[in-house]
């Protein structure tokens, strides 16, 4: 694999790893087992990663993978045959049906983050990205708490509306 594929290969694994280790968890119940069944996937994930098609989604891709090693553990292990295989097929497909409405969600509200004005991107940088408190975040401004809470609201209800807007738009288009 060259140069280029690896980094490409490294950056959609860190990207959705943690969405895929939470969609094997869902599917087997265990932490232990989902953490051995994960740590698997990862290895196939890379010796196939050739295999993968770029213009699709590296995570539907991913969770086929994921699907069929736990088959595999379940073939292996009775405690994880909790659910016929139809029925686990029926949640891993409802799962990776979820994650494309997670994506063009995540897309828009990055669309709708970049049209936010310049305070309410700190606001939010702040909140979310630094993980602030709102009344550590009111301390640093000479705010008041409550002054945060409502500012923080009015971005929510502005965004959420942004993203409605863009997704109907998409669907529409």
């Amino acid at each position: 694999m060259d140069d280029t594929r690896h980094d490409e290969f490294l950056r959609l694994y860190s990207q959705h790893s943690r969405r895929l280790f939470d969609f094997i968890s869902m599917l087997v119940f265990c932490t232990s087992d989902a953490d051995d069944i994960f740590q698997n996937v990862c290895v196939v994930l890379w010796k196939k990663f050739d295999s993968y098609d770029p213009d699709g989604s590296f995570y539907a891709w991913a969770c086929k993978i994921a699907y069929l090693e736990v088959l595999h553990a379940r073939r292996k292990s009775k405690k994880l045959r909790i659910f016929s295989e139809e029925v686990l097929l029926g949640f891993a497909d409802d799962m990776v049906a979820r994650a494309d409405d997670l994506d063009a969600r995540q897309h828009a509200l990055e669309h709708c983050l970049a049209k936010l004005r310049p305070n309410d991107k700190e606001l939010v940088r702040e909140r979310y990205h630094l993980r602030k408190l709102p009344k550590e975040i009111a301390a640093a401004q000479g705010a008041s708490v409550h002054s945060i809470y409502r500012a923080l609201v009015r971005v929510h209800d502005a965004l959420r509306g942004c993203v409605e807007s863009t997704l109907a738009k998409e669907r529409h288009a």
